[in-house]
């Protein structure tokens, strides 16, 4: 929502005390896809409803398997406070409503339109409405809402004027939401080396606090060339199982040693990380699997000790 700040714009902008005079009401979002059965809508019970972490309402859904659908409804109560000289903009112009798309972790960011308000005295609804196709994101995304000056006709020497231009001091909301849960989905790709092994591992980041935990920094890649890659994919068999799981324990050991052991990261301390950098994925695996980070072989073994039995459906490989 919006919040005052000490900033200072050359011309009228949308603040607290239009909010207040406009009646604007925000609603909680409205998280949903599409599963065999048709739209399946995620019930968001928390605390905090613009935050939000899919995972944590609805184990099923994952981002490579399902679309997601975003719903977001405001509804201003007095529309016509945004007009004239004491408004953001003069009647018989046009204010929009707009929203900022970006992920760093999927790689995109684009401003959409969904919704006009013009002087009138009833009620307005605007209702923005959002899907994301399977396989599209992963990590973090963000939504930031604002208000835009959508056309001017009627020119004011202290209002916006050129269309574009935002109207509202501070974004009049930010959704985030967390694809992949924290740290629960490893970057996997695939690569073609007919001499090659079956699995192997790059490090590609500089900086793990900050560094997102994607592809482009971390990447565990199986070789569709090699002879067991069919049957590890596949999982059918106990043994496939076995052998992913191992190497799954394989690289996330490789990656905890080098971030804590080799780089010299703490496996515990709460500094400002960002949530889905590859610091916060070791922290998370750290903690949620009791991982010894006192050595390399601690680690190795403890996460073994610990992982294994999860990564293999709680079968035994034998």
């Amino acid at each position: 929502m919006i919040q005052s700040t000490n900033q200072v714009s050359l011309y009228k902008k949308f603040d607290v005390k239009l909010l207040e005079l406009s009646g604007l009401e925000i609603s909680n979002p409205i998280i949903s896809y599409e599963n065999s059965e048709g739209e399946k809508i995620i019930e968001i019970n928390s605390e905090t409803p613009y935050e939000i972490n899919i995972n944590e309402f609805d184990t099923d859904w994952a981002p490579n398997d399902f679309n997601l659908k975003i719903t977001q409804k405001f509804i201003v109560k007095n529309p016509n406070v945004l007009f004239g000289v004491n408004g953001v903009t003069m009647v018989g112009n046009e204010i929009g409503f707009a929203v900022h798309l970006y992920s760093k972790s999927s790689s995109f960011q684009k401003n959409v339109s969904f919704g006009v308000i013009k002087d009138c005295n009833e009620t307005v609804e605007l209702l923005f409405e959002h899907t994301f196709p399977k396989n599209s994101i992963r990590g973090r995304v963000s939504l930031d809402f604002y208000l835009y000056l959508k056309s001017i006709v009627n020119p004011y020497p202290y209002h916006a004027s050129k269309v574009g231009m935002r109207l509202s001091k501070d974004n009049l909301l930010n959704l985030t939401v967390l694809v992949d849960g924290e740290g629960s989905i490893f970057p996997i790709s695939e690569f073609k080396d007919p001499k090659g092994p079956l699995w192997k591992l790059d490090k590609n980041w500089v900086e793990p606090s900050i560094d997102s935990f994607d592809v482009a920094n971390v990447n565990l890649s199986l070789n569709i060339a090699h002879p067991l890659f069919s049957q590890v994919k596949a999982g059918k068999t106990k043994v496939a199982r076995a052998m992913m799981s191992d190497i799954m324990i394989q690289a996330m050991a490789l990656i905890i040693q080098q971030v804590i052991i080799i780089e010299n990261f703490d496996a515990e301390q709460d500094d400002q990380a960002t949530p889905d950098s590859i610091l916060t994925a070791v922290r998370y695996w750290v903690s949620t699997f009791e991982i010894d980070t006192s050595s390399l072989f601690s680690i190795s073994n403890s996460l073994r000790a610990n992982l294994e039995n999860n990564l293999n459906g709680g079968e035994s490989s034998d």
